[in-house]
């Protein structure tokens, strides 16, 4: 691991060998770490496969994407970022892809790189762009693409960002970085009849003569990695275009194969000179690997463990647990057993799902659409009020919420009312009332919230599980009496009134997200044998010794967190909660590093709520929070808890 991937991005630190070459006066010392910390979040969605120049000795071209960041931030001006990709559908809708349009796999794309963005937002005020610039026209002809498709491709990319509201997300097209007179704004006929001009331009103005890809490939490692890729995903892309037989050999076919493998090259080498020049000081992201790290740094698009990381290549599968799976749509259609394609609200096909008897409901008809990255979305099949809250069914929504939490209801009517609500918390499982009572109203009170934290004010709260500071006395093996942590299983709430726009989120991180991205220094095995202790005079003034910083889910099996984000006076007009873990006091390298997972867009889900909403959350799988919202507005919320 790197130093800068060890750094954190609340308290970003260089390598050590940066100090040296990054301590001329020159420099402010602040926004070089600031720096740091923003290629950290840039660098936690590196491409997997892809070696790291930061990995590198001396870390040279780290410190060249290090200086544009630099000069951005100095300027006070958002990190800007752009990335070729997003061209146009694999041609192979047989064997790949679902359609010729964006569905589900682009959808969790643009949310994966919206979120880099936010992620950045979070550590710097004017936060980032990521500029899509579509290399669709640069290739699509080679591949036997109608031009006309690859304008849908690309209105449909911008159509479902505005609509999913990722607001860090632009985008460009090759038009965009050529000298023409036409208008900024194409329609499709404008933009069909001059694709060809448009690639005549690019390589008379881009294209090197004298360029030679049999040599590149041999003495560039970055081209032979790309060119690599392209022989692989070619070979399936145009197995229907070109198919093999009595006309054409398989030996034919890889010739063929390999010819436009290499032209692409020489036509990504003049998109590339053409990338550069129109966007001189953007990060330039990539999504092939890259053996040095000289001009790009490559990501991954799609949050998967398998090689297929671009939409436009592959097919997408959600597993009942939530878990992304990527392939092409043939190993998903092999298996009848366990998958089942799901289409969108208008009718095309979106994905493939896990099968599971919980995502039907008898009398009550309900789509299902996952939420990124965790989570589960469930409407009415009928429309916005079709279902009330008394057709939901308790049990299978139970079995829901522990497999993939949270699990969101939206579009059901009679939310609001308190004695169906309170019914259906008893289908749920077992209701627990504290000492206000069953149902908890979480709204503002203001300095009325003193005595139970700041969870009944405006101000941000720290992430937690519900009921750590629910306690009993119980008298324990050896005779002492002991205060025992007893949180309830499920948090089920529903949103009474609207809440105001872009503030008030309540976040839930998944055990299971987190510790895929845990640091390669920091292993579950060594959660698991660490305890941790919490104390705050809120509460009745609690302390709590000896807890366990990684459980077992009691129906899963799965590790679950459980922790208390380290909350000081600093943090709070309200008490602090006060936080060590075996021996670390006031935030450790384990607490910094659990606490800046907590907040990684990867893990944790942001939830808008919407008047009518109910969410239920699996308490022991899930850490939650809410950031800050406007005092004394009218955002409430109802809140039971549940074994």
């Amino acid at each position: 691991m790197t130093a800068l991937a060890l750094a954190l991005p609340q308290r970003p630190s260089l390598p050590a060998k940066s100090t040296e070459h990054l301590s001329l006066s020159t420099f402010d010392q602040a926004l070089v770490q600031k720096a740091c910390a923003i290629l950290n979040v840039i660098h936690r969605y590196r491409l997997k496969k892809s070696p790291s120049s930061l990995d590198s000795e001396s870390g040279t071209e780290c410190f060249k994407f290090l200086a544009l960041i630099y000069d951005q931030i100095k300027a006070n001006q958002p990190v800007r970022t752009c990335l070729p990709a997003f061209p146009f559908k694999s041609p192979n809708s047989q064997n790949k892809v679902l359609g010729r349009l964006p569905d589900k796999a682009e959808e969790f794309s643009l949310a994966h790189i919206n979120g880099l963005c936010a992620a950045i937002e979070d550590i710097y005020a004017p936060g980032a762009e990521l500029t899509i610039i579509s290399d669709g026209l640069v290739y699509n002809d080679l591949l036997g693409v109608p031009d006309k498709d690859v304008w849908a491709y690309g209105q449909a990319l911008r159509a479902l960002a505005t609509a999913k509201a990722f607001k860090h997300i632009k985008f460009s097209r090759l038009n965009d970085l050529l000298h023409t007179d036409l208008p900024n704004e194409l329609d499709e006929m404008t933009y069909v009849a001059n694709a060809t001009e448009f690639r005549r331009l690019l390589l008379n103005n881009f294209s090197r003569p004298n360029w030679d890809s049999a040599l590149e490939i041999s003495t560039n490692e970055d081209t032979c990695l790309t060119y690599t890729g392209y022989l692989k995903f070619l070979e399936t892309d145009l197995e229907n275009v070109y198919p093999v037989g009595a006309n054409r050999s398989r030996k034919q076919y890889k010739k063929g194969i390999s010819s436009i493998a290499k032209q692409m090259l020489f036509r990504g080498d003049a998109f590339a000179r053409a990338v550069r020049e129109r966007f001189p000081t953007h990060i330039r992201l990539s999504i092939h690997p890259s053996a040095t790290g000289k001009s790009k740094i490559p990501i991954g698009l799609l949050p998967t463990h398998s090689t297929w990381t671009t939409p436009w290549h592959c097919t997408m599968a959600v597993m009942a647990d939530g878990t992304v799976q990527t392939a092409p749509r043939s190993h998903f259609d092999a298996s009848p057993d366990v998958y089942e394609l799901v289409n969108d609200s208008t009718g095309a096909p979106s994905h493939y799902r896990e099968k599971s008897p919980l995502l039907s409901w008898e009398n009550a008809p309900i789509t299902c659409e996952p939420l990124y990255p965790c989570g589960l979305l469930i409407r009415p099949a009928n429309g916005e009020g079709s279902l009330t809250i008394s057709d939901i069914d308790g049990s299978k929504l139970r079995a829901l919420t522990e497999l993939n939490s949270p699990v969101v209801l939206r579009g059901f009517a009679k939310t609001d009312d308190r004695d169906l609500f309170v019914k259906k918390a008893g289908e749920l499982g077992t209701p627990l009332p504290w000492n206000f009572g069953l149902v908890l109203e979480v709204k503002d009170l203001g300095e009325g919230s003193h005595g139970a934290g700041n969870s009944l004010s405006a101000e941000r709260m720290p992430f937690h599980y519900d009921g750590v500071f629910k306690v009993e006395k119980r008298v324990g093996g050896d005779g002492r009496e002991e205060v025992i942590s007893v949180p309830p299983r499920f948090q089920f709430f529903t949103a009474v009134t609207p809440s105001p726009a872009d503030t008030g989120y309540t976040m839930f991180a998944s055990s299971n997200l987190l510790f895929r991205y845990l640091p390669d220094h920091l292993p579950l095995e060594t959660l698991k044998k660490l305890k941790w202790s919490v104390s705050t005079p809120s509460f009745g003034s609690v302390t709590l010794d000896g807890l366990p910083l990684v459980v077992s889910h009691p129906v899963t099996g799965k590790p679950c967190l459980r922790y208390h984000e380290h909350w000081p006076q600093d943090r709070t007009h309200f008490d602090p909660m006060e936080v060590s873990i075996e021996g670390e006091y006031g935030g450790g390298q384990v607490g910094e590093a659990i606490e800046a997972l907590l907040y990684d867009r990867r893990v944790t889900y942001w939830h808008a709520w919407t008047n009518g909403d109910l969410l239920v959350s699996d308490n022991i799988t899930m850490m939650h929070t809410r950031i800050e919202f406007t005092g004394g507005c009218d955002r409430e919320l109802w809140r039971i808890h549940i074994d």
